[in-house]
């Protein structure tokens, strides 16, 4: 008895104390993600609404039905401490002057945080966006995306002892209320003719959300910035790099990312990776990605990433229709 009334005031003191990280960028965006996150200055299809919104002046029309997951720090022991698992559903339509976007990222968080216990957290945003360009400079344009967030935030306890497998399973199921913010992202690019460089602001307003005992979570303002280089028509080269850092379960992440796409004819290939600075003992983590042309305009695509033990590891899909 005595033993049972310790693991549930130890219990309790974990839950109480258990915190709830913000999403990483890289969560959206078949091809950005199989070109390695490089994609800021790239954005030439309608995830441009999530990558970089000044992208879409350079569209005729793009329309993008995208889902992702990714597992970070998910190495082949069952019982790591810690990790995350984000799950994306995104649909968006662009046009050179105006985009509209819906997202769901569904983020589970597990933290050992005891022999006995680990902590469990949740976070679920849905972010609706309209996006408004606006020519600024000769070769510059500015984008801003207004949009509605609404996030839930839930916290519990699983058994320490458990695969992680299980203990996402149990994150899935928890429930919390939900909160209404309004928020602001920001885009850039400057063109460059064969180049392009591109700026993102994400989360200006940092919008706060709640679980009802008192622990908030904040989506972290997200700043990057991208290069694009098209040495010919059918091959670009794209490096992005963080200008800010965001807390995550397994620490501090600040990415720089490198990429590639090459097109032959109706089929694309692309490559790239990225690397967390922030992190000492950080291993890069490798992506492909492939997309087929169906009929004229419409695209098929598909990324894996796979990195290391502590890595990110994930695959993506969607349908692209694009003029």
């Amino acid at each position: 008895m005595f033993r049972g009334l310790v693991r549930c005031v130890v219990g309790s003191a974990l839950l109480a104390g258990a915190p709830v990280y913000a999403q990483p960028f890289e969560t959206v965006g078949v091809r950005a993600l199989g070109m390695g996150g490089a994609f800021v200055a790239v954005a030439d299809d309608a995830t441009a609404n999530y990558w970089n919104p000044a992208g879409l002046a350079d569209l005729f029309f793009s329309a993008v039905l995208d889902v992702q997951r990714t597992d970070t720090r998910l190495s082949p022991d069952p019982f790591l401490r810690e990790g995350t698992r984000d799950g994306t559903t995104f649909v968006s339509m662009a046009s050179p002057s105006l985009g509209l976007s819906y997202y769901r990222i569904r983020s589970f968080q597990l933290d050992r945080s005891g022999e006995e216990s680990a902590s469990l957290g949740a976070l679920v945003t849905q972010h609706a966006g309209l996006t408004l360009v606006q020519p600024f400079l000769p070769g510059v344009t500015l984008a801003t995306v207004v949009k509605v967030v609404r996030g839930t935030v839930a916290v519990g306890l699983g058994d320490g002892l458990a695969p992680a497998s299980d203990l996402f399973d149990q994150a899935s199921a928890l429930e919390g209320p939900g909160t209404t913010r309004f928020d602001l992202d920001v885009g850039v690019m400057v063109n460059l003719g064969r180049a392009r460089l591109g700026l993102v602001g994400r989360n200006l307003r940092r919008p706060e959300f709640t679980d009802g005992d008192g622990r908030v979570v904040t989506l972290a303002r997200q700043l990057r910035i991208g290069f694009m280089l098209r040495p010919t028509a059918s091959l670009t080269l794209a490096v992005d790099a963080d200008l800010s850092t965001i807390e995550t379960v397994i620490g501090p992440r600040r990415s720089v990312a490198v990429g590639v796409e090459q097109r032959l004819g109706r089929l694309v290939v692309r490559g790239g990776g990225r690397v967390n600075t922030e992190d000492d003992n950080s291993e890069p983590v490798g992506a492909v990605g492939l997309s087929l042309e169906l009929i004229s305009g419409l695209w098929v695509d598909g990324q894996f990433t796979g990195g290391r033990d502590e890595g990110d590891r994930g695959w993506g899909l969607s349908t692209r229709v694009g003029f």
